[in-house]
């Protein structure tokens, strides 16, 4: 479930006025909040990291003590899958990709390999390690994805595959309309909240709080905000 940006815009308004430390506006509020998305999101993927670690060690538990389920639950509102389909062995990423998690054929009878642009050579030149048909690879640039082998023979052809990946953070938007006295009245049709998951609400909040106090040079919310 996504978190009400209206309901965090105003939580963060409510914090900054009671002791009239500012103000932020809407646009200011938006950049803020896609930044600390974006950081939340990959501070995410750290906590998982050690919790699987430590979990693996033995020192975790299971049901409601299972961290790496728990955070895994804070990643999955941000996945996706998209079709690619290659061209002489050439993909086109999706434009909204933060993260590669598996790369298979369509219909994901075969999964692709990702290996280093620079041990591709060494894995063309011998028989026993170059890539085939049942064991394609890839290796990933900017904005596409290279696969050996780029075959297309009639009996097997490799022109669709399937990503499935961590998409990147839908921009948070606080729609609203001004009356006469430029007041502004928030609207849902035209916003978009923000696509963490509910349990990352108060790090949301204090994040913003945070960028905030530097908008409004108040180094007060910046420490009330981190304590």
């Amino acid at each position: 479930m996504a978190i009400s940006v209206d309901k965090v815009y105003k939580t963060v308004l409510s914090i900054l006025n009671k002791e009239s430390r500012g103000f932020i506006t809407p646009d200011e509020f938006e950049r803020i909040g896609v930044q600390v998305q974006l950081d939340i999101l990959d501070q995410n993927f750290h906590a998982y990291n050690k919790a699987v670690v430590k979990h693996s060690r033995g020192f975790g538990v299971n049901d409601y003590g299972n961290i790496p389920e728990k955070i895994e639950q804070k990643i999955d509102p941000f996945f996706a899958q998209a079709d690619i389909t290659l061209t002489n062995g050439i993909g086109t990423l999706p434009t909204d990709l933060y993260k590669t998690i598996n790369i298979s054929i369509t219909n994901k009878t075969i999964q692709l390999e990702k290996v280093e642009k620079s041990k591709l050579s060494y894995l063309l030149s011998s028989p026993l390690t170059k890539p085939t048909k049942s064991f394609p690879v890839y290796y990933q640039r900017a904005t596409d994805i290279i696969v050996e082998p780029a075959l297309s023979d009639g009996s097997w052809t490799l022109g669709n595959l399937l990503i499935e990946y961590i998409k990147v953070p839908s921009e948070p938007v606080w729609n609203s309309s001004a009356d006469a006295n430029g007041a502004l009245t928030y609207n849902s049709s035209g916003s978009t909240d923000f696509t963490l998951h509910q349990s990352d609400q108060v790090e949301l909040i204090l994040g913003i709080l945070k960028y905030a106090g530097l908008i409004i040079a108040d180094p007060t919310v910046v420490q009330a905000a981190a304590a």
